[in-house]
């Protein structure tokens, strides 16, 4: 089964939410996860736990951001935002993000996460929808890229694991030869072209905290090592 969890405030995305459990209805091998209306059993554990574990388990983590917030939690986060850490340390090549468009005024504290969750170095692309019909598609469309990229590699990976398979997606094999080494608390990598040998190095540390930016580190350096 594909566990795939849906994230956003309850209230006021009622609509979407039924129009992806609609589609993904569809579909014998994918298990959802989440808050209402997919809960149709109780769990031995809070609802912060078992949420957080949720997102942390889940293959999919589909975030989807309006104009509000939601009730914020231990430690003054929503709890959509604790689970969209929580997905993101884990595996941030799991993550897709909507975002409704609204006439509404977005509170303050959306705004921020928003920000957090779309910055242009470190966070995700988002496509904007207006009904939940083309949230639908959005969905679906990705869904089914997904399904294609996960074919091809191994599903058992970590965070290091993602980051050299992304990593090694933007170094082009086909000019040049690729080189790495993993060591307990660091990545390495060696690219040579033309002759040439180019080196770059992350902490597990930073490509935890920051995936994102260490992969657009990656990509611009590339960019200067082969003369883009």
């Amino acid at each position: 089964m594909i566990k795939i969890m849906i994230s956003s405030v309850n209230n006021g995305l009622e609509a979407e939410r039924d129009a992806l459990m609609q589609l993904f209805s569809n579909y014998e091998f994918v298990e959802l996860m989440g808050s209402a209306p997919y809960n149709n059993t109780a769990y031995s554990g809070s609802s912060a736990y078992t949420t957080v574990k949720m997102a942390k388990e889940c293959d999919i983590y589909i975030l989807i951001l309006s104009d509000k917030y939601g009730s914020e939690i231990e430690g003054g986060k929503s709890a959509t935002e604790v689970e969209f850490d929580a997905a993101l340390k884990d595996d941030p090549t799991k993550i897709m993000v909507f975002k409704k468009n609204t006439n509404l005024e977005i509170e303050p504290k959306q705004k921020k996460f928003i920000k957090k969750v779309t910055d242009y170095n470190s966070g995700y692309f988002r496509p904007s929808f207006n009904y939940s019909h083309e949230l639908s598609t959005l969905v679906k469309n990705s869904f089914y890229n997904w399904l294609s990229e996960r074919t091809q590699i191994n599903c058992n990976l970590n965070i290091i694991d993602h980051f050299l398979r992304v990593a090694k997606s933007i170094l082009d094999a086909s000019i040049g030869k690729i080189y790495y080494r993993t060591t307990q608390n660091n990545v390495e990598i060696e690219y040579c072209y033309e002759g040439k040998t180019y080196d770059i190095h992350f902490t597990n540390e930073e490509i935890v905290k920051n995936f994102w930016n260490s992969i657009n580190q990656l990509q611009r350096s590339y960019s200067a090592w082969i003369g883009e």
